[in-house]
């Protein structure tokens, strides 16, 4: 049954195409070049990985989310979790910005699985979600302990949603602030000096970062089948198809029958300065075969949309640089 089922995969990777490595690096130089900003871009198939910038460090945002669900699922594949298991939500469990799942929460709370967490967090980049699923985990050092027992390297989790973004402007998390007013209030009282510093320090800090080359390391490990159980690994990858944030990014490149299971991370702005513009994913062509496809975008004071335009030229490159 193994010989078996390792000639099949043999079979798969020679039917499968591969990325025209040297043709790609020159498209990611001729993209980025003039660029405002710090890039960071990794596509890596079977053959091999190519990547410009690929082992600087950019802070991931919301694509911890995605990480969070691979935690979730190596809970599941130990049976420490299951994806029906109940979960009840009450306001003192939300967290802040995007978390349209506060709308469904009442004085009685709501009841949910882990299994729509999961695709809440991912699908619509639910802070709320993740920050529960975090919290179900054990905590941030849980979640980053998942990602040392799979020996993920350039990729770490330190904070969950809530304390990273309002540390970002100069804050530190209270209960209370699950009232927006609240913390719309408190962020408001910041003084400007403490908001920059607290920005700068953001731009520089290691924790809740990535390199692209990393990354692509840990996708492709998803995308084998090697990172969880596979059907862990299946259920990740089609929850990512369904990802609906960013669709000007990657997905934007997406065409001729290939197929993106992807996830996105957005820092806010500061002065006109986006610290973090992120879009990650796994490609699949119309062959069967897998391309992970990294790109962070640091530092820019290039427009959102160009931004953006940045990342669906990448994808379109490696769509056409694979033979």
């Amino acid at each position: 049954m193994i010989l078996r089922f390792s000639v099949f995969l043999l079979a798969g990777l020679l039917c499968a195409g591969t990325l025209d490595k040297e043709g790609l690096k020159t498209e990611f130089a001729r993209a980025t070049a003039g660029f405002d900003g710090r890039v960071g871009i990794c596509a890596q198939d079977h053959s091999g990985v190519v990547c410009t910038n690929g082992d600087q460090r950019f802070s991931i945002q919301s694509v911890m989310k995605m990480i969070v669900g691979m935690a979730v699922m190596d809970a599941v594949d130990h049976g420490q979790m299951r994806l029906d298991d109940r979960v009840i939500i009450h306001k003192k469990d939300l967290s802040l910005s995007v978390q349209p799942i506060a709308k469904l929460v009442s004085d009685k709370g709501y009841s949910t699985t882990i299994d729509d967490l999961v695709r809440r967090g991912i699908v619509d980049s639910d802070s709320a979600a993740a920050d529960i699923l975090v919290e179900k985990l054990g905590g941030p050092k849980a979640v980053q302990g998942f990602l040392d027992r799979k020996s993920v390297t350039g990729v770490r989790l330190d904070r969950d949603e809530k304390h990273l973004q309002t540390e970002i402007s100069g804050l530190e998390w209270r209960p209370e602030f699950v009232d927006p007013a609240l913390l719309d209030a408190a962020l408001a009282a910041v003084p400007e000096a403490r908001k920059a510093a607290a920005y700068r320090k953001y731009q520089t800090d290691i924790r809740d970062t990535a390199t692209p080359r990393g990354m692509a390391a840990l996708l492709v490990s998803l995308s084998e089948g090697k990172l969880l159980s596979r059907s862990s690994c299946d259920y990740l990858l089609k929850v990512m198809t369904g990802t609906m944030t960013g669709l000007d990014r990657l997905k934007a490149g997406v065409s001729g029958g290939w197929i993106l299971a992807h996830k996105t991370g957005t820092s806010g702005t500061w002065k006109g300065l986006a610290a973090a513009t992120n879009d990650v994913g796994v490609l699949t062509a119309p062959d069967g075969g897998k391309v992970a496809i990294v790109v962070f975008i640091g530092d820019s004071r290039e427009p959102a949309d160009q931004r953006a335009a940045l990342m669906a030229r990448t994808a379109r490159s490696v769509i056409s640089h694979y033979r």
